[in-house]
């Protein structure tokens, strides 16, 4: 059975699906389309609001394309947090409007699973000189 994005929490960038990332670009393309309507066709503040469209089309192109990698390497596991992070930090401005839910799915993801978690507290640790992770002891 399928977890509906609505009634699921990520915790990790290994948990997105492409549904995640549909409805938060469908979500942002409402948002910045009713801002579109209030600045115009014309001017400079419409330009910015065009290219901030194509932005966020390009990132979640980006992460379709990403998440359908099987196992993705190092570079591109880094690249699903970063623009899942870039839309979620957009649609986080809208927060005040009708429709978004702040306590949804499109949570703020730091890392991909918890292997690369565990590898950044440990890189923490050893540059802190705090001492060793408890659970590898490195």
């Amino acid at each position: 059975m399928t977890i509906p994005p609505s009634e699921r929490t990520l915790t990790f960038a290994e948990d997105l699906r492409s549904e995640d990332v549909r409805a938060l670009e469908t979500f942002l393309n409402v948002q910045l389309g009713r801002v579109y309507e209030e600045v115009g066709e014309t001017g400079e503040t419409s330009f910015a609001m065009r290219s901030l469209l194509r932005l966020v089309c390009d990132s979640a192109g980006l992460l379709y394309t990403l998440l359908a990698v099987d196992r993705p390497e190092r570079w591109q596991r880094a690249a699903i947090v970063r623009e899942w992070q870039r839309l979620r930090s957009t649609a986080h401005e809208f927060n005040h409007r009708e429709g978004y839910d702040h306590d949804r799915w499109w949570n703020q993801v730091r890392h991909f699973d918890a292997s690369d978690e565990s590898a950044e507290q440990d890189r923490i640790r050893r540059l802190t000189g705090v001492g060793p992770s408890p659970e590898t002891g490195h």
